[in-house]
């Protein structure tokens, strides 16, 4: 677990209003060598340290940074898809800057939130807006994403 970091109770959780769901998308990402910053579609800035992996969709572009020890646990390397790695595709750009393909392998929880919070990232903090979903990792690390990329990456899991 990542320092500090406090495993998840899945039924308090679950009683607190969150759901279970898997990543259903490939993540491309790469591990940075030194303190960086990534800018989120919002316009916030978020924190990574050496070690740490810069994650981009290539199906919308949002970026995010994901913690060294978390990212280790919770994504698995996968081959590229051949039919998406051609030159003009996003897959293709994100392999000349070194991405790789991964995929989320760890269940997410996750419930739309009512009202606009900051959510105090393992990265810094960012602004969530009524509608949103508010995620939780299996470490307690927690993190906003805006409603249709949440929809379009992840479904909902029954058995957890």
């Amino acid at each position: 677990m990542a320092a500090g970091a406090v495993q998840v109770n899945n039924e308090e959780l679950a009683e607190r209003g969150f759901r279970p769901y898997r990543k259903t998308t490939v993540t491309y990402a790469k591990q940075i060598g030194n303190n960086f910053q990534v800018r989120l579609e919002t316009g916030d800035v978020i924190s990574g340290k050496a070690g740490d992996f810069a994650c981009v969709s290539p199906d919308d572009g949002s970026r995010w940074v994901v913690e060294h020890s978390i990212f280790t646990r919770m994504y698995n390397s996968v081959a590229p898809d051949k039919s998406r790695l051609r030159p003009g595709t996003s897959e293709y750009r994100l392999s000349l800057q070194g991405f790789k393909p991964y995929r989320k392998h760890q269940v997410t929880w996750a419930k739309r939130i009512t009202s606009p919070l900051i959510v105090h990232t393992l990265e810094g903090d960012v602004r969530a807006e009524a509608g949103d979903y508010l995620c939780v990792g299996q470490d307690g690390e927690q993190w906003p994403q805006p409603a249709k990329r949440f929809e379009s990456h992840y479904v909902r899991v029954e058995n957890v």
